[in-house]
């Protein structure tokens, strides 16, 4: 019987052991279970408190969310010792003895989102859900019903003006002689009046007298559009002696067969226009009075990048101004008549025809610079012109004075949103590098340290975090090892 009694005992012995063990193994078991739950949980929260590290200036002016991975400091590392703050916060909390140690081991942000990366896909993704957000892309729809687009009437001038502009006979007299002989001559020709008067450029011709545009070069700080070239735009010829010219021109606008940017391209085009100054209404905050016109034109001044943004729009009225002279039989007939005096004075009776659309075009570019003297004093025009809506008399080039006030039509704002409308592929990029260039500079203003091209819309952030053994000190395996990959943007 005792010998039976020391085997039970034993046995039961040994088996409270076994429990035991068992016991103990199962909550080292879940303890790892649930310190491999902790470091996640941290993980996942010092992601989301690193979110919030958003710079909030960039959001409260632009309505961006974007994270200075540096912080102002120039250096990557400043946001893994960001995150190894949070980390150590939320994991080693309590105060006292606890059976949970944490140890960060490794950390790194493997991986960035770049502001300027895949052409600023996230910056345009951003623009977009702001704008929906807004609702503010439906300018763009009444923006299309001002301009009451049709280029029907442009494509027309282009085949009247290829068929009856014949070239110059070739036995005619030459440049010099031709100059020669009406100058002589008492018949004024306005396309004389257009050269002397654009003498010290298109835009001191046009400026309102009370407005001043800064000639001053800027200093831009690094910009991010110097990763990103343009082609520099064609030069036109506006002394309108040359058919060819004319007859070129004609074709590129009736070649232009609508602005479809401006619907599909509405979320940018409108967030430029609603956020960022312009010549005519500048943001008193901006360092730059002409901010609309540099992500334009990206020229080295306000008056440079006027002046360029006016040469376009006064290429793109011109045609629409030409078409409408061709509509207008008693204007054609005074063209010709003054192309038969100064053809006659001149010798060269042949000409008479290619004279008449010469000064034609001359007559709609004189009216087009009037309308841009109009939208530069903050008027508006028509889009397409009527008799009661035309301004210049074609021997003077200067305003009658009797047309009527366009009440409901264009104004430089809604002329701007129509270049922005038709950039595409890489010149569409290259605004959005200037638009950057202007953010980062208006930014600077308050904080000299800040960089916009060193901003990230997300990242991928790896590391490894090991907990202490409970039951075996000194005895750390890969057991107690939580390794971790996180993204988050």
């Amino acid at each position: 019987m005792n010998g039976n009694r020391g085997q039970t005992t034993i046995f039961f012995s040994l088996m409270i052991s076994v429990l035991f063990l068992f016991t103990l193994t199962s909550l080292e078991a879940g303890r790892i279970y649930m310190s491999r739950v902790k470091v996640r949980t941290a993980v996942h929260s010092a992601c989301s408190n690193l979110m919030a590290d958003y710079h909030s200036e960039l959001f409260e002016r632009y309505h961006l969310l974007f994270l200075d991975p540096t912080y102002g400091t120039g250096s990557e590392a400043a946001v893994e010792e960001k995150l190894a703050d949070y980390l150590e916060c939320d994991l080693n909390v309590e105060d006292g003895p606890t059976i949970y140690q944490f140890t960060l081991d490794e950390l790194a942000a493997i991986s960035q989102d770049p502001i300027l990366e895949d052409n600023m896909e996230f910056l345009r993704q951003q623009i977009v859900e702001y704008e929906k957000t807004e609702g503010l892309v439906h300018k763009a729809d009444g923006l299309k019903a001002k301009m009451q687009e049709d280029n029907s009437d442009v494509e027309g001038a282009a085949r009247e003006t290829e068929i009856n502009g014949v070239e110059f006979p070739e036995s005619e007299n030459t440049d010099e002689e031709h100059g020669k002989k009406q100058s002589s001559s008492e018949v004024s020709d306005p396309r004389d009046l257009l050269t002397d008067g654009l003498k010290n450029g298109l835009l001191a011709f046009v400026l309102p007298g009370d407005q001043s545009i800064s000639k001053e070069s800027y200093a831009i700080n690094d910009p991010p559009s110097r990763l990103y070239q343009e082609q520099e735009e064609k030069k036109r010829d506006s002394n309108f002696q040359d058919i060819l010219s004319l007859k070129d021109l004609l074709k590129e606008a009736a070649g232009e067969k609508s602005y479809s940017g401006l619907v599909e391209q509405a979320a940018f085009v409108d967030y430029v226009g609603s956020l960022f100054g312009n010549a005519v209404n500048p943001d008193e905050a901006s360092v730059i009075q002409c901010e609309v016109e540099y992500i334009l034109k990206g020229k080295d001044s306000d008056y440079e990048n006027l002046q360029a943004v006016v040469e376009e729009l006064t290429w793109i009225r011109m045609p629409v101004n030409y078409a409408y002279l061709l509509s207008d039989t008693k204007k054609k007939s005074e063209a010709l008549t003054l192309a038969a005096a100064i053809c006659t004075a001149t010798g060269t009776e042949p000409m008479m025809e290619v004279v008449k659309y010469l000064l034609l075009g001359c007559w709609s570019y004189g009216e087009t610079i009037y309308e841009m003297r109009q939208l530069l004093s903050g008027e508006a025009i028509a889009y397409v012109k009527t008799q009661e809506t035309w301004n210049t008399d074609l021997k003077t080039l200067s305003g009658t004075g009797t047309t009527a006030k366009v009440e409901h039509g264009m104004q430089y704002e809604d002329y701007l949103m129509l270049l922005l409308a038709k950039k595409s592929g890489k010149h569409l990029t290259c605004s959005y590098a200037r638009m950057l260039d202007l953010i980062g500079c208006n930014l600077q203003k308050e904080d000299e340290d800040f960089h916009i091209a060193d901003c990230v819309g997300g990242m991928v952030i790896q590391g490894e975090i090991s907990v202490n053994p409970l039951f075996q000190k000194g005895r750390e395996t890969s057991v107690y090892q939580t390794c971790f990959e996180e993204r988050f943007s």
